[in-house]
């Protein structure tokens, strides 16, 4: 494991292919008019060991540098940004079961399903009542990102009756039948995020792991581990943001090729104004993607050299992927503004890589006022926020 990720800042996996991102590309439309992503491609990346890229080797998984997972997010988005978002939340789902089960039941799991596609939902939704040999689980959890397409689920519960509240993760074989069908949506719409019901579901004590009082995950020699929660989570979801941005840039330079807009004697390439759109575009997502490169080779040294990440490290890391997704929203805004009318026809991507880019500032762990909460903590006042 690198203890400095700058050689890696723009990195794919290499198991990631051309033909691969090929695929994606060419199912995205029919994803994203059923509402869900593509089952043979996330076997495939499944079998390619991209479904477990934040997992330890050492429990089965690539064990990957996080600068390299976002690259790869960035990649797979450009694509189709919906299928780089399931893949994005599929490793994340991984990447919270190998966290809170059983080391012994992680290796385990990928030594017997080394393929295996997981979905699921941190936020505990749940809850898990103890019962001979296991836990008796219900509940019902929200925006389960490739449900339809995984393997298995791993869901987050309280534990019926602790105080403070204990938190159980669960793993439990994906089935259809107890998805609901709730995702109809105009940004994101191929990504499946149907919410997920389980009703009185045994679950055996191995595939299940108590996290006492909200509390990170059991000591860990990965550097990954030993940062907070609320670090984990943020960092992916710009690979997805800035994949959307650069699609955009590239859409608007070939539709600025090739209109001539109305009552013009020129291709809109020739116009100041979308001379300025460019720039501005490519000056946004850039910036945005450097910010937040920096801070991660900040607190990936601090956790690789075991230390403690400091509250301010905490709030400009935090804030690096807020503002970043921000700038990414702003600069798809601007092409689709300079695109004139052409934006808003379906035959045109730029309007719906609006909608998708809109719909990753959704997600709580970068919405736009986490920016602010990073600004109290910079001040010294307490954040407000259980995830900081």
């Amino acid at each position: 494991m690198a203890e400095n990720s700058s050689p890696q800042r723009f990195r794919a996996p290499s198991e990631l292919s051309d033909e691969m991102l090929e695929r994606v590309r060419a199912c995205g439309e029919s994803c994203d008019a059923d509402r869900n992503p593509d089952r043979e491609i996330f076997a495939d990346l499944g079998r390619d060991g991209l479904m477990k890229l934040l997992v330890p080797a050492e429990l089965g998984g690539l064990g990957r540098h996080p600068a390299e997972f976002i690259e790869f997010t960035r990649r797979v988005t450009y694509e189709h940004p919906s299928a780089g978002w399931v893949a994005m939340t599929c490793n994340e789902e991984a990447e919270i079961f190998a966290a809170y089960l059983e080391p012994s039941t992680v290796t385990t799991f990928y030594g017997e399903h080394p393929d295996a596609v997981i979905a699921g939902s941190g936020v505990p939704r749940g809850i898990a009542r103890a019962t001979d040999g296991g836990w008796l689980v219900n509940g019902r959890w929200t925006f389960v990102s490739g449900c339809s397409v995984a393997d298995w689920w791993v869901v987050a519960n309280i534990v019926e009756g602790t105080r403070p509240k204990d938190i159980c993760h669960v793993l439990v074989p994906a089935d259809p039948s107890l998805i609901d069908d709730t995702w109809h949506t105009l940004g994101l719409r191929g990504t499946g995020s149907h919410d997920v019901v389980l009703t009185d579901c045994f679950v055996p004590a191995d595939r299940a792991g108590v996290a006492e009082n909200f509390s990170l995950p059991k000591p860990n020699e990965h550097p990954f581990y030993r940062l907070p929660s609320g670090l984990r989570f943020p960092f992916p979801k710009t690979g997805v943001a800035s994949g959307i941005a650069d699609r955009a840039i590239d859409e608007f330079t070939t539709l600025a090729t090739a209109k001539t807009p109305l009552f013009a004697r020129t291709e809109l390439a020739a116009r100041p104004d979308a001379h300025a759109a460019i720039a501005r575009a490519a000056a946004l997502a850039g910036a945005g993607r450097s910010f937040v490169a920096d801070q991660l080779d900040e607190i990936w040294q601090t956790a690789s050299a075991h230390g403690e990440v400091t509250p301010a490290q905490h709030a400009r890391a935090r804030l690096a992927c807020s503002w970043s997704v921000q700038n990414c929203i702003e600069a798809v805004e601007t092409l689709v503004n300079a695109a004139g009318s052409t934006a808003n026809f379906t035959a045109s991507p730029l309007g719906a890589l609006l909608n998708d880019v809109r719909a990753v500032a959704g997600h709580f762990m970068v919405g736009g006022y986490q920016m602010d909460t990073a600004g109290r903590v910079l001040l010294g006042q307490d954040s407000g926020d259980r995830n900081f």
